[in-house]
């Protein structure tokens, strides 16, 4: 026996077979009505997937750099480690590459030409020593010419390279000319050109000399600063050993820098990014709420007849009741459903276009239908009671 609303002579299975038939006779409408909670859930979900996907392409990016660069400084400036010392990291898990390098304090002059510049002139550029493993752990890439390598430093070879933008400045285009440059009055033969790594801003308008020149005071240079690439997830375990390997009498002597966690980075993203937009999407849903309840009172306007004929024949306040609510709901639901499969789309199309991994969660998928079912049958509840105040005597006006 089927169960009963409303004095037992309407059943469940009535009730929702009305409340479809209602919706699919007012085929336009219930489509209108189903769009405004139905871009509120697409709202939603677009906002959830495009956050996750826009942090995940953030972190990456931040791994790629910062999350395997670890440095490591020596308290007293002027300790200058030896090469061999430096070169014993590369034995250490999970180092890619490593290298020693050193600063100028203040601002050198430089100027590509065969003249001394000792009266003044020149462009002002920072300048660097530093091995050709820390320019590899640090990122630097060679437009133009080569680097100079190992057998540079040892040897104490005058030989630099130089950053696009100094390059510029300087005109210099083809290093391949061995043009002179001076920096601080000491002649270096420039055989490379190089793209300032982003994010390390030390190497921006500057010059770099082999290590060397650090070590035998060819300059006055500040601390030594030892970086080291490593592979993703080795940070913490390179940061650790690094006082061990470079300075084993004395770890305090080692200052390391090590970066910061990246789940707390990338949670962070993700959670101011998906704090702006949802925001809109509730805005959103609160007006397809209010759309839907707007078009179900007036359809129960319009249909005063039917349902005061309805309540003539027997059928109870809490038929008529459900079957609003049962249409409210079924109208969210079906908003819902749509307002999902938009929001997938539109998060794929615009991952697709910035070229990032589609990252949505699962539960965000399930949960779109069932938000837009909630929100419909919320959106009914006053409908549904005023459809209840009609009484019996409403047909006889039709």
């Amino acid at each position: 026996m089927p169960a009963d609303l409303g004095g037992g002579r309407t059943a469940i299975t009535d009730v929702v077979g009305q409340a479809v038939g209602a919706i699919l006779g007012r085929r336009l409408r219930s489509a209108f009505t189903a769009a405004g909670i139905g871009l509120g859930v697409a709202a939603t979900v677009a906002t959830v997937g495009i956050s996750s996907s826009a942090a995940g392409a953030i972190s990456d990016r931040f791994d790629a750099v910062a999350a395997t660069t670890v440095t490591a400084r020596y308290r007293d400036a002027a300790v200058r480690p030896d090469p061999a010392t430096v070169h014993r990291l590369h034995q250490v898990n999970g180092v890619v590459d490593a290298g020693v390098s050193c600063a100028t304090g203040q601002d050198s002059r430089l100027a590509a030409t065969a003249v001394d510049i000792a009266d003044g002139g020149g462009e002002r550029v920072d300048v660097l020593a530093a091995q050709s493993g820390a320019l590899r752990a640090a990122g630097v890439e060679i437009v133009a010419g080569r680097m100079f390598d190992d057998g540079h430093d040892e040897r104490g070879d005058r030989v630099a390279i130089i950053d696009s933008v100094a390059a510029r400045a300087l005109r210099i285009s083809d290093p391949g000319r061995s043009p002179l440059i001076y920096v601080d009055d000491q002649r270096y033969a420039l055989i490379g050109v190089y793209r300032a790594p982003v994010g390390q801003p030390q190497f921006t308008n500057a010059v770099v000399v082999p290590y060397a020149a650090c070590r035998h005071g060819w300059a006055e240079f500040t601390e030594s600063t030892v970086t080291a690439r490593t592979a993703l997830g080795a940070a913490d375990q390179v940061g650790g050993a690094m006082p061990l390997v470079l300075a084993p009498e004395d770890t305090t002597a080692v200052e390391v820098l090590i970066p910061a966690d990246l789940r707390s980075f990338r949670q962070g993203v993700e959670q101011e990014t998906q704090a702006l937009f949802l925001g809109l999407a509730a805005v959103s849903l609160i007006i397809g709420a209010l759309g839907v309840s707007n078009t179900m009172l007036i359809s129960v306007l319009e249909r005063r007849t039917e349902i005061g004929l309805r309540r003539a024949v027997g059928a109870g306040r809490s038929a008529v009741a459900g079957q609003f609510l049962v249409e409210s709901a079924l109208v969210g639901l079906a908003g819902g459903a749509a307002g999902t499969v938009i929001g997938i789309d539109v998060t794929s199309a615009v991952c697709l276009l910035q070229g990032w991994l589609v990252v949505l969660d699962p539960t965000v998928v399930f949960a779109g239908p069932l938000v837009g079912l909630a929100v419909g049958a919320v959106a009914g509840v006053y409908p549904a009671y005023a459809a209840t105040r009609v009484l019996p005597a409403a047909t006889l006006r039709g």
